[in-house]
């Protein structure tokens, strides 16, 4: 009886590192065929977003879109006239995870406006186009997060429909 409990949780297991597997790669292959120089960050999103269910899923996939955009405009409006620095980098976290509290969205929004701006602060003034890549990226892994968990609980469903 306990490797049958043990079995479930092992499954389920299985069937995320596959949804992410597959994902990944194809999230990768899209975003270079769209240009991107930095196509890890369509996995990234990918791997960030795809939840349990497909409800989590797209909560999740929003929160991720949301904070995105939140950071990159923070970035876009106030970091080009400042320098790279920790007080700096401080500075527009507090004001971007400020305005993303102020406009009322959850903690999860917030772990994603302060990575976006980490990320695209310091990057942006070494490529010139990560923000760009950034948003793209993004709505690639959201997209293909999504189109993953549809297909997979079609697929389930087809198989209880045939038994």
């Amino acid at each position: 009886m306990k490797t049958k409990k043990h079995e479930v949780p092992n499954k389920n297991f299985s069937i995320l590192i596959w949804k992410m597997a597959i994902g990944s790669a194809l999230s990768w292959e899209l975003s270079k065929l769209l240009g991107s120089a930095h196509p890890y960050l369509a996995p990234l999103t990918v791997i960030l977003c795809l939840q349990s269910t497909m409800d989590k899923t797209v909560q999740r996939s929003i929160q991720r879109v949301i904070g995105t955009m939140i950071g990159i405009s923070v970035i876009v409006l106030i970091a080009r006239h400042m320098s790279i620095n920790g007080w700096s980098l401080g500075l527009l976290i507090l004001l971007g995870c400020f305005i993303t509290k102020w406009l009322k969205f959850d903690k999860t929004v917030i772990h994603q406006v302060a990575l976006t701006i980490l990320f695209v602060f310091v990057l942006e003034h070494q490529t010139k186009h990560y923000a760009i890549d950034r948003m793209t990226d993004t709505l690639v892994g959201v997209v293909i997060a999504v189109l993953v968990q549809i297909i997979w609980f079609r697929l389930i469903s087809k198989k209880h429909q045939g038994e």
